[in-house]
Order: structure tokens, then C-alpha cells, then sequence
């Protein structure tokens, strides 16, 4: 099992931005299907040198093509050039 993070930028590369409610819809209606628990951080990023209001996800999966699907989701869903993922050494629970 691995740890990744997910950045989701929120800005709309040709204009417009993922509001509450369309950034609430793909929580629930796939991450929230994708994994059965992760945790989510509001940060600021920068995308090609503009500063974005950003999704942070953190999650562990055995699976990495549901990390990429869940990622191409966004993407296609938002008309996003990439969604940034990390893989980090596994997280251990205690």
C-alpha cells in the first residue's frame, strides 16, 4: 500500500474556477466511491505562475490505476492541464 497526495487546482485554465458546490458533487460523487477514507486540505498552489486555491487529498491505496482515474476525473470534469500526484512512503496506522 502506498500514501499519495492529489492536488487539485481549483482555477479553470481558460477562465472560471471549481465553485463549492462542483468541487462538493466530485467529493462525494468520486472520491467519496474511489476510497473508503482519505483527508482533505484546503492550500494555496501555483500553477504556471498563477496562484490557485488548491484541493490537497491524501489517501492510501494498493491501487494505483484508481489514484490515475480519480485524477483523470478531475481532469476531464474541470477541463484541468494535470492534477499533481505524489507517492509517498506508506502511512503507517496505530
Amino acid at each position: 500500500m502506498q500514501t499519495y497526495q492529489l492536488f487539485f487546482g481549483r482555477n479553470i485554465p481558460n477562465g472560471g474556477y471549481v465553485n463549492d458546490l462542483n468541487l462538493q458533487a466530485f467529493i462525494e460523487g468520486v472520491l467519496d466511491v474511489a476510497f473508503e477514507g482519505y483527508t482533505i486540505q484546503h492550500v494555496q498552489g501555483v500553477w504556471k505562475g498563477e496562484h490557485e486555491p488548491t484541493l490537497l487529498v491524501t489517501v492510501c491505496s494498493a491501487c494505483a490505476d484508481k489514484i490515475n482515474d480519480v485524477a483523470n476525473a478531475y481532469k476531464n470534469a474541470f477541463s484541468q492541464d494535470a492534477v499533481g500526484v505524489q507517492v509517498l512512503p506508506s502511512m503507517s496506522f496505530v
